[in-house]
């Protein structure tokens, strides 16, 4: 069965299923997932799995009460029964005092994602030779450890009042990281086509990483450096702003540490961010779990808070407009946040850093005070010396304890260079590198 001819028989049966729905307003919302990986470690292939799975969640309402109930079946009888249910629990709730109608279409999304099938139906033994070329730059006294995943999902919203929106897209990633006696380097790429990823070039770069940081050095001193953050340590910055500030249930719930600034300067003014599902870079897709279009939304413009992402529960409670960001039950939240890009290079940062460190990633990274953005962590897998502009040696890992628009706000050089990178606790982010002032290394690591 081709992709459209899934969707469009899935679009049948739940447009069926609405269609002979007991209750007074009904939503429907499917994803289905292939999700293939190949993980390896000590440099040889140890799992292969394959999954294929559904999940809807149907929603009834009755009055001012919605019933949910989810099912993991797309046969027409089990719709039926999840959908009579649904209606059932309605019936049992007390009133919703915030109760909103589902949303009312249709709507005109503006992209559709690329769906790459020789992606979605990659077989293990096309994974495992492509694991095989990154062994094969893998140097000696290095063990090699990592996945390669490839899979498909399908999204689809639909609603007794006109929505009726789904979609399908695929992505590959690879990640490794090589670990040696005295260091390790860690590489990553995404992209929606697994022709795209190229685990000889990818490996090379954690190999080069983990070959410049050994024999590091233990004697630093804790405290506040010069740093050159690499572009997954910016990207773990972005994914906790987007938890724990741009969200809309947060803003609504007096949480978020933009409640009461917007408008305001909270951060340099060479520092924009946006989210923009649009973006090919950012493996977004064209609406949100409520069916709306998901829009271009600018939430820090030139240092200035200007937005948050609402969903169509969340603008009504903040008096906003909803910006097709909803995540069901879970609120709002921008998954496809982009930093903007700067002018320099990663290697003028480091030639105009007299003594700094430079970051290559965070590990184990947690939120210490989200109102005021203060965060905490480790360095991992490539963090170095800087002295009079030259890489002067591999170092061991702090842990670092800082605010992050305060670091944002004294970052003096951006990159122009862009890439997607993965963020700790999922997600991930295009971000370039920044080199920033008086970053606070509060302890410090024995290896």
């Amino acid at each position: 069965m081709s992709t459209a001819e899934f969707e469009n028989a899935v679009r049948e049966r739940i447009e069926d299923a609405i269609a002979g729905s007991p209750a007074e307003d009904t939503e429907i919302l499917v994803t289905s997932n292939i999700s293939a990986l190949t993980r390896f470690a000590n440099n040889q292939i140890h799992q292969n799995h394959h999954e294929e799975n559904a999940e809807v969640t149907v929603r009834c309402a009755v009055g001012r009460r919605w019933g949910t109930v989810t099912t993991n079946s797309l046969d027409p009888e089990a719709l039926k029964k999840a959908v009579d249910d649904a209606a059932d629990a309605a019936r049992l709730l007390p009133d919703d005092p915030e109760f909103i109608p589902s949303a009312e279409g249709p709507y005109r999304y503006s992209f559709t994602p690329e769906f790459d099938k020789p992606t979605a139906e990659c077989e293990p033994s096309r994974r495992a030779l492509m694991v095989k070329k990154g062994f094969e730059k893998v140097p000696d006294g290095y063990e090699a450890a990592g996945t390669l995943s490839t899979g498909a999902v399908t999204l689809g919203v639909f609603s007794a009042r006109g929505i009726s929106a789904i979609t399908s897209a695929t992505t590959a990633e690879y990640t490794i990281l090589l670990t040696g006696k005295t260091s390790s380097g860690y590489a990553e790429e995404t992209s929606r086509r697994v022709t795209a990823i190229d685990p000889a070039a990818i490996a090379k770069r954690a190999a080069e990483k983990a070959i410049a940081g050994e024999n590091p050095r233990s004697d630093l001193d804790i405290g506040r450096y010069t740093v050159i953050l690499e572009e997954e340590a910016v990207a773990t910055f972005l994914m906790f702003f987007s938890w724990t500030g741009f969200g809309g249930q947060e803003f609504a719930d007096g949480e978020s540490f933009l409640c009461g600034r917007l408008g305001e300067k909270i951060t340099g003014e060479n520092i924009t961010i946006v989210d923009d599902a649009a973006d090919p870079r950012t493996f977004g897709l064209p609406f949100d779990f409520e069916g709306m279009p998901r829009q271009r939304l600018t939430i820090i413009e030139h240092g200035i808070a200007r937005g948050v992402a609402h969903s169509r529960k969340t603008a009504s409670k903040s008096g906003a407009l909803p910006t097709g960001h909803s995540v069901g039950p879970w609120g709002a939240y921008p998954t496809n946040l982009i930093l903007s890009p700067g002018d320099s290079s990663r290697d003028e940062m480091i030639k105009a850093t007299e003594r700094g460190i430079l970051v290559s990633r965070f590990h184990y990274s947690n939120v210490v005070d989200p109102k005021k953005t203060v965060y905490t962590g480790l360095t991992r897998d490539g963090t170095f010396l800087i002295e009079n502009g030259e890489i002067a040696c591999g170092l061991t890992n702090f842990r670092w304890t800082q605010n992050a628009l305060e670091a944002l706000e004294k970052a003096d050089m951006i990159s122009a260079e862009q890439r997607f990178n993965s963020a700790f606790f999922g997600g991930g982010a295009v971000v370039p590198a920044i080199r920033t002032h008086e970053f606070n290394f509060s302890g410090k690591s024995d290896h």
